[in-house]
């Protein structure tokens, strides 16, 4: 079986540690990723951000693959099961916010910074 095929497959069992994966590549570098695609927003046009959200979305497809094959590496199977939960509400929550984001930014509506 190839890697791809590996990845995919649903008997995969992931051997990195769950907060490894969750933490590290899901909280944070997933914030740092938005981060900057927020404060590129007002720089760059529609293409750029079109693409940028596209990789974030893929990005956070990934990262819930990766939480998902990594949730039974921890001591107590409830976090496991609340670190999948918690990572299909956050990619939901991607898709959304980055489909919106993107139409704002087609119809030429500033960012709504909060602060």
């Amino acid at each position: 079986m190839n890697l791809q095929a590996a990845f995919f497959s649903p008997d995969t069992k992931g051997r990195q540690p769950l907060w490894v994966v969750f933490w590290i590549y899901g909280v944070l570098f997933s914030h740092l990723f938005f981060g900057g695609i927020v404060l590129a927003y007002a720089r760059i046009d529609d293409l750029a951000l079109g693409l940028l959200l596209a990789a974030f979305v893929l990005y956070t497809a990934m990262i819930l693959r990766l939480v998902w094959i990594n949730a039974d590496n921890v001591r107590r199977p409830e976090r496991g099961a609340l670190a999948r939960y918690l990572t299909v509400v956050w990619a939901i929550n991607a898709v959304l916010v980055s489909g919106f984001m993107f139409l704002a930014h087609l119809a030429g509506e500033p960012f709504p910074l909060p602060f």
